[in-house]
């Protein structure tokens, strides 16, 4: 969404009068002094507000303009409802960033010759979830000095879940919430400041600096409660496969049991129950020997993954324990799953 400060960046850069080093310098984005939101509604009347925290961009001098937004860094102020948009909705152990790019038009920027904002029609190619879109939006452009600038919705974009492929995290999103009905679509606003000259290497350093901070957010230690709600969420993302009939993991499942062993590693004190379960389908023994099997698959994975394996108990429960019916192939789904929990 950085990309649609960037017109205006670039169009100051070219017509700054006196400032010929400034022409031939990019833009990066400010993100400490930028704001990226999104709003869901559920239950008919409950809105719900997400900051998107990890942002970076940039404008080439050339009017190429480029935004990347960390799905991880999504906030809403409570830890549960974050980790579920996080490995529900975006699944970000596959589709980590949200990434838009844009070619701006030079001439449409002109306005800010004779106003300090205008408004621009911003077009840009927006991916997400391992899909591509374009779209297009009004947005204001303000400027705040020769060498910043700020970019702001004009009126929020309006973002269907079926446009991304996110409709079945939406339903997730509803099953772990007991059912309450969640609107399939989202509202984005976002305020977005470029600077350039001068600031550019405060800005290179700010960037390094959030850079180190995420990894030690994502490295360092968690309570064992945050941990547990990480597994919790975890254990109803159905993204853990095996090969038909078989006990071999596919490797579809990899990333998230990658999420899995990193996690557990924030929490290095307590000891992990992995929990296999079936369908009905074929004969009760059967089906508790094969979650058993499975359940082993996923633990020497982790043991793999740097897990001690005195950490880790596993179990098979067959189809004792169902959470649907199982009547239908995709009931019969949700049944056929691993979880995990600490244990006590």
């Amino acid at each position: 969404m950085r990309s649609f400060l960037m017109p205006a960046c670039v169009l100051l850069a070219l017509i700054s009068a006196g400032h010929d080093s400034a022409r031939a310098q990019d833009w990066l984005l400010n993100a400490g002094a930028s704001h990226f939101y999104m709003q869901t509604a559920k239950a008919g009347a409950i809105i719900e507000t997400h900051q998107f925290t990890g942002l970076d961009g940039s404008i080439s001098k050339d009017g190429d303009a480029s935004v990347k937004i960390d799905l991880t860094s999504v906030a809403s102020g409570v830890d549960v409802r974050d980790v579920r948009m996080r490995f529900l909705l975006f699944e970000t152990y596959k589709f980590p960033n949200a990434e838009v790019t844009a070619k701006l038009d030079m001439p449409g920027l002109q306005g800010l010759l004779t106003t300090a904002r205008i408004t621009y029609p911003l077009k840009f190619t927006l991916a997400l979830h391992g899909m591509t879109k374009d779209i297009e939006t009004p947005v204001y452009v303000t400027r705040i000095s020769d060498k910043s600038i700020s970019v702001a919705t004009a009126k929020p974009i309006i973002i269907s879940a079926d446009s991304f492929g996110l409709a079945a995290g939406i339903l997730k999103l509803s099953e772990a919430v007991n059912g309450t009905p969640i609107v399939s679509a989202a509202s984005f606003t976002f305020d977005l400041v470029f600077e350039t000259g001068d600031r550019l290497p405060a800005l290179e350093a700010a960037r390094d600096e959030a850079a180190k901070r995420k990894e030690q957010d994502e490295t360092g230690p968690i309570s064992p409660e945050q941990c547990q709600t990480r597994f919790s969420v975890i254990s109803t993302t159905r993204a853990i496969y095996f090969k038909v009939g078989s006990t071999e993991l596919d490797k579809a499942s990899e990333p998230l049991l990658k999420s899995v062993a990193e996690i557990a590693n924030r929490c290095p004190a307590v000891k992990i129950e992995v929990t296999g379960h079936t369908d009905s389908t074929g004969s009760p023994q059967a089906n508790r020997q094969l979650s058993q099997q499975r359940a082993l698959s996923v633990a020497a994975f982790l043991v793999q993954n740097g897990i001690a394996p005195e950490r880790i108990t596993a179990i098979g429960l067959g189809d004792t324990r169902p959470v649907a019916p199982n009547d239908t192939e995709a009931d019969r789904a949700k049944n056929r799953r691993i979880e995990f929990r600490i244990l006590a």
